[in-house]
């Protein structure tokens, strides 16, 4: 019986060390959920906004970098707390809005375009079916749109410029 035994965490153990990890580079992330995320271009995003469609824009920057510049009508909900707050009832009616439903659309946007396609991923996985990501982000926009932006500088104090740098994608 011990002889078993042994013989089974030995092999447990030779099968477990030579198991590859699969850690994945963002890119790599990003190229996989560009398989299966919609992507709207700010000429669209524009349209949408000026139509009577009932859609919801999420901003998944840091506060730092939103409140520097945004999309009019943004909400943000950063990267890191999307999963929490985007069907939190209690955060939608502490800012104001309705909670948008699992079929209604989204868009998610970011600083390039990465962290949305991520967000946009990310609502996918938990229910939401119309859901797109910025293509190219907030940078995009701003290039199409450059006078098209709201900031909220009285939240930072009233600083004029942003800091150096404000983050990655």
């Amino acid at each position: 019986m011990k002889k078993i035994l042994v013989f089974l965490l030995l092999a447990f153990v030779i099968t477990a060390c030579n198991k590859k990890s699969e850690v994945q580079t963002v890119d790599a992330m990003v190229e996989s959920a560009l398989t299966h995320v919609k992507l709207i271009e700010p000429e669209g995003l524009f349209n949408l906004m000026n139509s009577e469609e009932i859609y919801t824009l999420v901003d998944v920057r840091q506060e730092l970098e939103f409140y520097y510049g945004f999309i009019p009508g943004s909400v943000n909900i950063p990267r890191g707390s999307l999963e929490f707050k985007i069907g939190s009832q209690e955060f939608w009616d502490g800012i104001g809005l309705y909670m948008p439903e699992k079929d209604e659309k989204i868009v998610v946007y970011c600083k390039k375009g990465q962290r949305g396609i991520l967000a946009a991923e990310t609502l996918g996985k938990m229910g939401y079916t119309n859901v797109y990501a910025l293509d190219g982000g907030w940078k995009n926009w701003e290039l199409a749109y450059p006078d098209l932006y709201e900031k909220d500088l009285d939240k930072l104090g009233g600083h004029s410029s942003a800091p150096a740098s404000s983050g990655g994608c």
